[in-house]
């Protein structure tokens, strides 16, 4: 009786739904079948810290824009980057980054060149979804304040990320001189720091606060003035570190 042949190099028709079927099954099962990794052995306090070193960014994270209104606050087209790698290996990996992942973003102004060369951006992994974050860090990394180039995006940023409980901000701008604390000049920067403080308090389920940098003279009153509730920690040195400064 002659017997039919069926070569499994190739799909033969009436078979590739099933076999379709069951690689995605396959597919679908196998991070739960996969052996588990040691690192999962560790205590959960350890493991965390090795997913804060694993997830950290680095200048190439940020995407830079002039327009950052438009890059990131337009709700039809949402900022997004590949995650990690190493969250799609199992359900594990991918629940415990979770919160380093989904639940945090770094947001750089920073300065290249002249004037035009004032950029904002942000450094994510994942989609960006401001009203999901937890934690905000903002880099301003430039000389001078340049708070027109910046701080109404901040301000528009802080009032969709309601949920952020630690803000750290990375101030590298260095104190007024003794001509720019008198006048006019004086007085704009006043009005400007008083917005900034604003919008910090805006954010009204934070509980801590992380400022990196040299403040001008009353800074850390009005900082702590405006979060109060909130517990506040003042570092001299600062938080971002260039490529190859670490």
């Amino acid at each position: 009786m002659a017997t039919a042949s069926v070569d499994y190099g190739r799909p033969q028709p009436g078979l590739t739904p099933a076999v379709t079927t069951a690689t995605t099954v396959a597919s679908n099962n196998a991070m739960d079948e996969q052996l588990p990794s040691p690192l999962f052995a560790l205590p959960y306090e350890i493991r965390d810290r090795i997913y804060e070193f694993y997830v950290a960014f680095h200048d190439s994270d940020f995407n830079d824009t002039l327009q950052p209104s438009l890059a990131y606050l337009e709700v039809e087209k949402l900022h997004s980057t590949p995650l990690p790698s190493f969250m799609l290996t199992s359900k594990r990996a991918y629940k415990e980054l979770g919160p380093h992942v989904h639940e945090v973003a770094v947001l750089r102004v920073h300065h290249r060149g002249f004037y035009s060369g004032r950029r904002v951006g942000f450094a994510v992994h994942g989609v960006l979804k401001l009203e999901r974050l937890r934690k905000l860090v903002l880099v301003v990394d430039m000389e001078h304040a340049n708070w027109n180039s910046w701080l109404g995006f901040f301000a528009s940023v802080g009032e969709r990320a309601r949920g952020v409980e630690r803000l750290v901000v990375d101030w590298r701008p260095r104190p007024p001189s003794e001509r720019e604390s008198v006048g006019w000049t004086a007085r704009v920067n006043g009005k400007k720091e008083g917005e900034f403080l604003g919008a910090i308090a805006g954010l009204g389920r934070l509980d801590t606060v992380v400022v990196h940098g040299t403040l001008a003279q009353g800074w850390k009153e009005r900082i702590m003035g405006e979060t109060a509730g909130a517990r506040t920690v003042f570092f001299p040195f600062r938080w971002w570190r260039e490529e190859g400064l670490e």
